[in-house]
């Protein structure tokens, strides 16, 4: 069957089965449970059911059933669902869950959010683009630093796994691609009770990037600047210190010493 990559569904083919492959052994998904985002023509579903224990693959564009259909047929233990996967109930999953996928530019945040808040997702090694990748994974006083990045570091200890060229796709994107490796952390690192205050700080922090600490979270919080530059100056920071400075370590040190409800 001849399909038509539809790009309202940010589709991309990738072919190249030895880049495949490699993604598949890195993703250390041997005889494990892997959920696939977006399957297309099954290039990449191939090598996971070849692999996994179980491969569950979320397809939003019905057109591609009579190919997937036939996969199926093939792998007893692959299963096709033809439903937006930022829809999809993961809870459902009792096991440890392990995502690989070729991930739409366009939905590349929500599904990241998606991943980090479900509890039973262990792992995820995720192609999406370059720059998305590396604003990912930027650290502190770079231009790609932002709320992500920390908010991802928090959940997770990630990395890159390969630079991935346009040309190796159909249609060839305007942009290269990287694969991100997320593993997921066993334990939060601050107190459960103040995670979503934590998440919060961060969000503020980065809300206008060329202005202070102060001024976003005075703004955010609707605290007093002068009572911000007090707690800043106590804890060791300047008045004038921007989010972009600040690892992850010292906002986990900020959100431990926080005093304002």
């Amino acid at each position: 069957m001849n399909h038509q990559a539809k790009k309202r569904f940010g589709q991309n083919f990738l072919r190249d089965k030895n880049l495949l492959m490699k993604i598949v052994r890195e993703s250390n998904i041997a005889n494990q449970f892997v959920i696939e985002v977006g399957p297309g023509q099954g290039a990449l579903t191939t090598f996971l059911a070849s692999s996994a224990k179980k491969v569950i693959a979320y397809e939003i564009d019905e057109s591609l059933k009579p190919i997937l259909d036939e996969l199926e047929e093939k792998y007893e233990n692959l299963k096709v669902i033809y439903q937006d996967f930022l829809n999809a109930d993961l809870s459902i999953y009792k096991e440890n869950i392990h995502v690989v996928a070729n991930v739409p530019y366009y939905i590349t945040t929500p599904i990241l959010f998606k991943l980090l808040e479900t509890k039973n997702i262990k792992t995820a090694s995720l192609m999406i683009q370059k720059e998305v990748c590396d604003r990912l994974l930027a650290t502190p006083n770079s231009k790609q630093y932002n709320a992500l990045s920390i908010i991802l570091q928090y959940h997770a200890e990630a990395s890159k796994m390969m630079d991935v060229k346009r040309h190796m796709f159909y249609p060839v994107p305007n942009v290269d691609s990287a694969v991100i490796r997320i593993v997921k952390r066993n334990h939060p690192l601050v107190e459960s009770s103040k995670e979503d205050l934590f998440i919060r700080m961060v969000k503020e922090a980065f809300t206008q990037k060329r202005k202070t600490l102060i001024n976003n979270w005075h703004h955010g919080f609707d605290i007093p600047k002068e009572s911000l530059e007090s707690f800043l100056i106590e804890n060791g920071y300047t008045k004038d210190v921007r989010a972009e400075a600040l690892s992850i370590k010292d906002f986990i040190k900020l959100v431990g010493m926080w005093k304002y409800d």
